[in-house]
């Protein structure tokens, strides 16, 4: 009968621990669909030392993406093209947003490394 009980209670331990870790994770297509304070359309790229993730985003026209600095070094958001956006310095944990209004797709770096680039795809 104690062995009965006793795997019993392990196997509730283990289907609770189980469900708890299971539910939190996220699988790539709910980071880019979530809702960032409680505005819907956003998406967000955090930007490290290490690059821009999602290095690839794609959005619909008429989406504004917003760009995280994440890092403990000052980044920059700049179009390849020179044109179509440029952020200027994003000192860490600023913020700098752009809304895409044409389909097209939007290549860019950071300015500061050359190495750290995206793309925006706009559908």
């Amino acid at each position: 009968m104690k062995t009965k009980l006793h795997f019993c209670l392990i196997f509730a331990a283990f289907t609770i621990t189980f469900s708890l870790i299971s539910g939190c994770s996220k699988t790539e297509s709910e980071y880019h669909k979530r809702e960032i304070r409680g505005i819907q359309g956003i998406n967000e790229v955090w930007i490290h030392e290490s690059g821009f993730n999602p290095t690839i985003l794609t959005v619909d026209v008429n989406t504004t993406v917003m760009w995280s600095n994440r890092d403990y070094k000052d980044h920059t958001v700049t179009a390849d093209d020179g044109k179509a956006f440029d952020s200027g310095n994003i000192e860490p944990g600023f913020e700098f947003s752009h809304q895409f209004t044409s389909r097209g797709t939007f290549a860019y770096h950071c300015k500061y490394n050359f190495k750290i680039t995206g793309t925006i795809i706009v559908q």
